[in-house]
């Protein structure tokens, strides 16, 4: 394997996209090439773009340039470039990027990644392995699991329908075979992602079939959370309230991306909902599950937004209280319908409300952090950070986006990795074994998007 082309990844974007990395990586790696975090160490560096937003598509321009440089240095012999950008634009991306760039490639060619990087290296084989597990870019106890890909919905705003189709399933065969190889490699959260996850089933079975899959994945031994992401708020079922309430499994925490609050908006953003539908909704969440984790995301700035709108969105915020959410510029993005929408939003009132929002929430969330000190909870130990400090989540954050957990020692510092030693039953101190583990704690910090926590319990 040492004498094997080394491939850099490059990885930008949502989680979506790391499953599309992850399955790129592993097809690379189960037909001899090696791989290498280290980019000027790589024969090709392959760039996976985001294309959603124009932030996004900045970044990915930039990484694509830098990825060049290499290349025109002598450092790397080749540049792939593919991903939600290269998708949008493949024909524009050819034209202008074509001394940058030794192969553009669409969603739909990421399965061919071996036989383009074969290409470009003059390698030569007579059989390719066509169906390689993928190569995990996330940390070795939980993994994300893509339910379906594309959407069927035509939100104004929103560019994903034009990138990556409409909206399939993956066979709930194909789902649980896979979760029980995940389980066996020692996953123990399950991240389920999608465009739009539940309406998972309806392009297959005919019908939404989200929870008899969740069933089926609850029973898979050595799953113990299941985390559900992108719940279209429209479309919440009676039997989704009952599952998320009855079983053990189903992490108490709803991912729903609702935009906006006030009709108008609502309306012109083609969300086919309400407010008082949203506000009935949560309110049924939060009364059949107390304590449920609220994650949400909005924009700023729609086209036709009044001050009056943007208040109204400020107050069901404050209202509801959100455990996280993200707020998200509004950008025209050719080929949606708002992109042709009059009464644009002047670019430094979409800034100030950006700021007031983001304010608002981050002293809501910590507010909601600090009712938690000197709280018992149970926390996944995920890590070291940049620092060498342990980190770990509640049931209520998901991986990457949310609030973390600091363990520390008794005297309050950060517990770092190689500081900690073995305890039993209870105590201040943990090995570092106890990455991937479930720890009993007591909460002793809080800000707005971290707690520190010292371990009290057991560890399992």
């Amino acid at each position: 394997m040492s004498d094997s082309p080394k491939v850099h990844l490059i990885s930008l974007g949502c989680p979506k996209n790391t499953v599309d990395s992850e399955r790129m990586l592993g097809l690379l790696q189960g037909n001899d090439y090696a791989t290498t975090e280290v980019a000027q160490d790589a024969d090709i560096v392959i760039v996976n773009t985001c294309g959603f937003i124009e932030p996004a598509k900045e970044e990915s321009i930039e990484t694509i340039l830098e990825a060049s440089r290499l290349k025109q240095e002598g450092r790397c012999r080749g540049v792939i470039v593919t991903g939600c950008l290269s998708t949008r634009y493949e024909t524009e991306m050819k034209s202008d990027l074509a001394a940058e760039a030794d192969a553009i490639l669409t969603l739909s060619e990421e399965r061919d990644i071996v036989r383009h990087a074969d290409r470009l290296l003059g390698r030569q084989r007579g059989q390719y392995h066509d169906d390689p597990p993928r190569t995990s870019l996330t940390a070795r106890h939980w993994a994300y699991l893509r339910i379906s890909d594309g959407c069927d919905h035509k939100c104004a705003f929103c560019a994903i329908p034009t990138i990556r189709g409409r909206h399939v399933s993956e066979p709930m065969e194909e789902l649980v075979a896979e979760a029980w190889r995940l389980a066996a490699t020692g996953v123990r959260e399950l991240v389920l992602i999608a465009q739009d996850s539940v309406r998972y089933g309806v392009d297959l079975y005919g019908r939404p079939k989200l929870v008899p899959l969740l069933q089926e994945l609850a029973a898979v031994k050595g799953i113990e959370w299941i985390r559900l992401m992108y719940t279209y708020p429209a479309f919440w079922a009676p039997e989704m309230l009952d599952f998320y309430q009855d079983e053990p499994k189903m992490c108490r925490y709803v991912d729903m991306p609702l935009q906006h609050i006030a009709d108008p908006v609502l309306i012109r953003m083609k969300r086919a909902t309400t407010r008082q539908k949203t506000v009935d909704l949560l309110k049924t969440l939060c009364e059949r599950m107390p304590g449920v984790g609220l994650r949400s995301s909005f924009i700023v700035g729609f086209p036709g937004e009044t001050e009056a709108e943007f208040e109204e969105l400020l107050q069901f915020i404050e209202e509801t209280r959100f455990d996280n959410a993200t707020c998200f510029l509004y950008s025209d993005e050719e080929g949606t319908a708002a992109y042709d929408l009059d009464d644009k939003v002047d670019a430094d009132d979409i800034q100030d409300r950006y700021r007031r929002l983001t304010q608002l929430q981050e002293r809501i969330s910590g507010e909601i952090n600090l009712d938690l000190v000197g709280s018992r909870q149970t926390v996944l130990v995920d890590g070291a950070d940049v620092g060498g400090h342990l980190t770990a989540r509640l049931e209520r954050d998901a991986p990457e986006i949310d609030c973390h957990v600091v363990l520390e020692m008794d005297d309050g510092t950060p517990a770092e990795e190689a500081q900690l030693v073995s305890i039993e039953g209870s105590g201040a101190q943990a090995p570092p074994s106890i990455v991937g583990k479930f720890v009993e704690v007591e909460i002793t910090d809080a800000y707005p998007y971290e707690l520190g926590a010292r371990v009290a319990g057991k560890i399992w």
